[in-house]
């Protein structure tokens, strides 16, 4: 159950779009205190690469490093990518030492009065979350169940909120329960900004977990669906359901999205980003 480590997948694309568009959302909504980031799947919160996990498949080559080979001209591609300079203060071109999982971005984009708080149940991962962040005072670190404890983690926390949602989706039933929790959760809380994060797979559980969120209703859904279509990759894209966005998010993310699209895809094959608020 819990023998996933994201290590093997750090810094490719699926978490090159997520983490542009977290830091948008960090940057976004830290400026409504009080502010808290709740991450309940925070795994090991940074990478090095020379970690056997991220050494054995290397997504990162096909993931960050084609970002930072890459010329670009965007503001908030550039506020995502400068969190991940700040993470490789000795950096020399496009290498990286580091890799910073969604938490260590948040640990860097936030100020000095803002909260995050961590959860994490693989034993090891969580040791490592412990060693990686404990001194921050604004830190909170338990080893809890997101699915049972959610509501709880919410509740410790006043103003404004981020949840992300982003499990392996490698557990029995984990796009059933993801459903559940969201459509729970906007209800008892529907002040709280969510993110959702999933893999686009060939598989039927990822076009019935999309309708399962779509068809609940949400108010003030952002669903952003991307196909790279990369041949070679098992994942053939990413998506998000973002519910309470900022209101300007399509208009300020909407380029950046298009640009790492161009980078990360596969030349050979057609790829696409659907955009959509409910």
């Amino acid at each position: 159950m819990l023998s996933y480590r994201h290590g093997f997948h750090a810094g490719n694309f699926a978490d090159v779009f997520k983490h542009f568009l977290l830091t948008y959302l960090l940057k976004q909504l830290k400026q409504n205190k009080p502010f808290s980031f709740i991450d309940p799947f925070a795994a090991a919160g940074k990478y090095s690469l020379k970690d056997p996990f991220m050494e054995k498949n290397k997504e990162y080559l096909n993931g960050i490093y084609k970002v930072l080979s890459s010329k670009i001209n965007d503001p908030f591609i550039q506020d995502y990518l400068d969190l991940v300079s700040q993470t490789n203060p000795n950096k020399h071109g496009n290498k990286l030492s580091i890799y910073p999982g969604s938490c260590f971005l948040s640990l860097l984009a936030l100020d000095s009065e803002d909260k995050i708080y961590l959860s994490e149940l693989h034993n090891n991962e969580f040791e490592i979350l412990k060693n990686n962040f404990s001194q921050d005072k604004r830190v909170t670190i338990e080893k809890k169940d997101a699915y049972a404890s959610l509501d709880q983690m919410i509740t410790s926390y006043q103003g404004t909120r981020l949840v992300l949602i982003d499990p392996s989706y490698e557990v029995k039933n984990e796009y059933e329960k993801v459903a559940k929790l969201i459509r729970h959760n906007s209800k008892q809380f529907p002040n709280v900004c969510y993110m959702v994060w999933y893999p686009v797979l060939e598989s039927e559980k990822t076009d019935r977990f999309v309708n399962q969120l779509l068809n609940a209703k949400i108010n003030n859904t952002t669903h952003i669906h991307i196909e790279l279509n990369n041949s070679f990759l098992r994942m053939q894209g990413t998506g998000f359901f973002i519910i309470n966005a900022p209101i300007n998010m399509k208009r300020d993310v909407s380029n950046g999205l298009d640009i790492l699209l161009e980078i990360l895809k596969d030349p050979i094959q057609a790829a696409k980003i659907n955009y959509n608020v409910f």
